[in-house]
């Protein structure tokens, strides 16, 4: 117990809690709720991918199609549970969304986990395409819309409202946390991790690689289908878009922008990739691509993730190192932010200049306002976005060197 405290940093554990039961009411806006409860079934997301990735070092390419099998199934249990008067209520139903997923991956797992690397890989994509694919024969199962508030009500709770319902997502955020720090500080995750690092060393000892992988396949594939089960839930409605290769993409960037391995790296990652889409989508109609730029660049220069940065930042503030590169830091920081806004405002323009409808007026771009039409605005964001990409490869040069 000690060690699963230390691991979970337990007064770290009750802000997250604090902050998820405090934050709704406070919200306001349904969209900011709805948004706020989306955090909460990306950060299951990345808890439950993690836990395969990060564990076992199992890359899966399908992710996506555990998450929609708790969805699809959440919806069809509520439409039954519609009909006839039931002791299941709304806190309970994504326990079912959790069997679902775990089924699929106890059917799917068993020949799929007994490869690694590459080819549990493709067979992992080639799950999901067949799971995608089996949409047209079974069309009626991948989907439909639901009425929450026909389910039986809880302690008086009918959950029409969504802040209502977001007590139900965080909490069950809280519960897939509490889970992950068990299994991890168990003899069962160690074990899977030490499968996930060296296959043969598990299997001299006398351990069963394959089996410690399924299990912790399954594990996952649960907490997949839970969160499947709280999107249908805050929503009312599942499409087939809930296992489209897409989303499985997503579920990899969370992880691997908060840092693969790590335990509060995921969930950290989910949520600033959930804040970044919402702010994205409502600022820019480019954001698809500011979002995989922000990926690719953490590929590129920090592959560790936020994790890793964040660790090496702490080792370098306790060794005393930190204090005498603080100036390094800030031109590297003045750096990034000059390429961030030369490139965006040269994209934006170069994106109103292609709609026509776009142009009838001028920009608003980071405060001012910018005429694409004339050729100052131009030379300004090529001057900020070169200079920024100049300097940043120097400081980072220099920082990398120093290492």
């Amino acid at each position: 117990m000690f060690a699963t405290c230390s691991r979970l940093n337990l007064s770290l554990f009750l802000s997250i809690a604090a902050i998820a039961y405090i934050t709704p009411p406070l919200l306001g806006n349904p969209a900011s709720v709805l948004s706020f409860n989306q955090m909460g079934i990306a950060v299951i997301l990345a808890i439950s991918y993690n836990l395969l990735i990060g564990n076992t070092g199992l890359l899966s390419l399908g992710h996506a199609a555990y998450y929609g099998f708790g969805g699809f199934f959440t919806v069809r249990v509520i439409l039954a549970l519609s009909a006839d008067e039931s002791i299941i209520t709304l806190p309970f139903i994504p326990l079912l969304g959790g069997f679902a997923g775990l089924l699929g991956a106890i059917i799917l797992g068993s020949f799929t986990t007994k490869r690694g690397g590459l080819i549990f890989a493709m067979l992992s994509f080639a799950m999901a395409e067949l799971v995608l694919a089996s949409t047209s024969v079974f069309g009626r199962f991948y989907g439909g819309s639901i009425d929450r508030t026909e389910i039986p009500t809880f302690f008086g709770f009918d959950f029409q409202s969504d802040i209502q319902v977001s007590y139900v997502v965080w909490t069950w955020v809280l519960i897939c946390l509490l889970g992950a720090a068990f299994f991890n500080a168990s003899p069962l995750g160690k074990l899977t991790k030490a499968a996930g690092q060296n296959e043969e060393r598990v299997e001299y000892i006398g351990y069963s690689q394959h089996k410690l992988k399924y299990i912790t396949f399954c594990l996952s594939g649960f907490m997949a289908g839970i969160a499947g089960a709280l999107f249908a839930l805050t929503y009312e409605f599942v499409t087939v878009e809930l296992i489209r290769l897409q989303q499985s993409w997503l579920i990899l960037q969370m992880v691997f922008i908060g840092g693969i391995g790590t335990f509060w790296g995921p969930p950290i990652g989910a949520i600033l990739l959930t804040l970044l889409f919402s702010g994205f989508r409502d600022l820019t109609d480019i954001w698809n691509l500011y979002a995989s730029l922000v990926f690719l660049s953490l590929v590129l220069f920090a592959p560790h993730g936020l994790a890793g940065i964040a660790t090496s930042l702490l080792v370098k503030f306790r060794s005393g190192e930190l204090s005498g590169k603080l100036k390094h830091y800030g031109f590297l920081t003045f750096s990034v932010l000059g390429t961030i806004i030369g490139f965006t405002g040269l994209c934006e323009m170069i994106y109103a200049l292609r709609n026509p409808w776009l142009t009838s007026g001028d920009l608003s771009l980071f405060w001012l306002v910018v005429n694409p039409h004339h050729l100052l605005p131009w030379i300004c964001f090529l001057f900020l976005f070169t200079s920024g990409i100049f300097f940043f490869q120097k400081f980072y040069s220099a920082s990398s060197s120093q290492s």
